[in-house]
């Protein structure tokens, strides 16, 4: 049951935080509407988020159009720059799928998959300093060229994982699209 609470409290935190970023998601995007997909108990909403790894929509209700957004915000201890990167999950301690995994399985055989990532990168108050957005699929042709590095979790962290680093600039050096907002 604590964990369970962890894991709410967490998910809210990051819904927070999403929220309070809108206006820079929405200027990198071009508009749009942010709908919250996440933790909510509709059934389809649990398929895209448990299944797809979709966190977010990004609807354009005007043009018709409507994406799944993955996201992920880290917390940059006080005094360091954020990563500026994108991290893919490649193992897990447990065994357990990783998002790697999942997205490659879903673009091999044409599943649902969210179109966009997006990771922040917030200080110790929680204000932003850096976000990052880019096509899934393009994150993944990163990794699988074998142009992000391994990394892997700290030995004391709980819930060990291996996970490809994709940088922000490597990225566009490389000719990517990534839409970078910074606070610095």
């Amino acid at each position: 049951m604590a964990n369970t609470h962890a894991v709410m409290s967490d998910m809210r935190r990051s819904m927070n935080r999403v929220e309070r970023a809108r206006p820079i998601i929405a200027n990198l995007l071009n508009g749009g509407e942010i709908i919250p997909v996440e933790g909510d108990d509709n059934e389809v909403c649990k398929l895209l988020d448990m299944t797809c790894g979709t966190d977010y929509l990004q609807a354009y209700k005007d043009k018709g159009l409507v994406w799944g957004v993955a996201s992920r915000i880290q917390t940059v201890k006080r005094g360091f720059k954020p990563y500026n990167t994108f991290t893919v999950r490649k193992a897990r301690e447990t065994g357990a799928t990783t998002e790697y995994e999942k997205r490659a399985y879903a673009i091999k055989h044409g599943g649902v998959y969210p179109f966009l990532t997006m990771q922040a990168y917030v200080d110790e108050n929680d204000d932003f300093l850096s976000v990052g957005i880019a096509r899934t699929t393009d994150i993944m042709e990163f990794v699988e060229k074998g142009y992000a590095y391994q990394n892997h979790t700290g030995k004391q962290q709980v819930g060990q994982a291996a996970f490809y680093v994709c940088r922000w600039n490597e990225m566009q050096n490389r000719g990517y699209k990534v839409q970078i907002w910074q606070a610095y």
